[in-house]
């Protein structure tokens, strides 16, 4: 009687671990990066300085942090 309850309860336990494990397998391989390069976020950096230098060397950027500036002082006098 023993043994079986011993063999019912390792066998149980090896199937638990087993299901486990896969799951666990199955779900790094899904949140692995799927090709993105280090090239693709120098490409996206660069973008970004470029559009802040564009925003730097015209009046664009002075108007936007102006509009900012002129927002948040609406919401803190209110």
């Amino acid at each position: 009687m023993m043994k079986d309850a011993a063999l019912k309860a390792a066998t149980n336990t090896k199937v638990y671990i087993g299901t486990w494990a896969n799951t666990r397998v199955e779900k790094m391989k899904a949140r692995r990066d799927q090709g993105q390069g280090a090239i693709e976020y120098v490409g996206i950096t660069i973008l970004v300085v470029a559009i802040i230098v564009a925003l730097l060397n015209t009046d664009m950027g002075e108007t936007i942090a102006n509009k900012f500036k002129d927002k948040i002082n609406e919401v803190l006098d209110s």
